[in-house]
């Protein structure tokens, strides 16, 4: 003899297999929009010097490597140059145009390397992350600035506001 199903047997047993098949969409879901603002993990930046602005002449070259951390709002940053028309006199980072970061302790030299960290605000971070962030070295020749470089994510290639700084030092 056949034993027989009940129906309400069955149909919680539909209900289970719709509940595990949902739930496990559910935990399985990964938002992959989420912007690096809201990310647990450090952010790679880094810049290449290029001319401050078209009326400059310099052979200059050097790099910006710095790491951005979302969760405290601290860049942490490596700045190296070479060949400046002469010795450094000030160095900042710019937001566009705006010093937001005055940067200390660097050698007053064509070349030389500098390191240090500072903590930006929840906008100048949105404008990290938007490309707006450069850091410039200014010196008596240029006091308008005679490098800059973009922070840009992931190496990409730096590009040149094309304002010259403007606000000198």
């Amino acid at each position: 003899m056949k034993a027989k199903s009940s129906p309400l047997k069955v149909k919680s047993q539909i209900v289970v297999v719709i509940f595990l098949f949902l739930f496990s969409g559910l935990i399985s879901c990964n938002n992959d929009d989420s912007s690096d603002m809201e990310s647990s993990q450090k952010i790679a930046y880094s810049g290449t010097f290029v001319k401050s602005s078209e009326s400059v002449t310099t052979s200059a070259t050097g790099t910006v490597k710095a790491t951005f951390d979302p969760a405290t709002l601290k860049l942490s940053y490596t700045i190296t140059w070479s060949g400046l028309g002469s010795n450094v006199a000030a160095m900042h980072f710019h937001n566009e145009a705006p010093v937001i970061i005055e940067i200390t302790g660097f050698s007053n030299t064509t070349s030389g390397t500098v390191s240090g960290s500072a903590t930006l605000s929840s906008q100048q971070a949105t404008d990290l992350a938007s490309g707006k962030i450069y850091a410039q070295i200014h010196t008596p020749d240029y006091p308008s600035g005679e490098v800059l470089a973009t922070l840009t994510k992931d190496s990409s290639t730096p590009s040149n506001p094309g304002n010259g700084g403007g606000s000198g030092y």
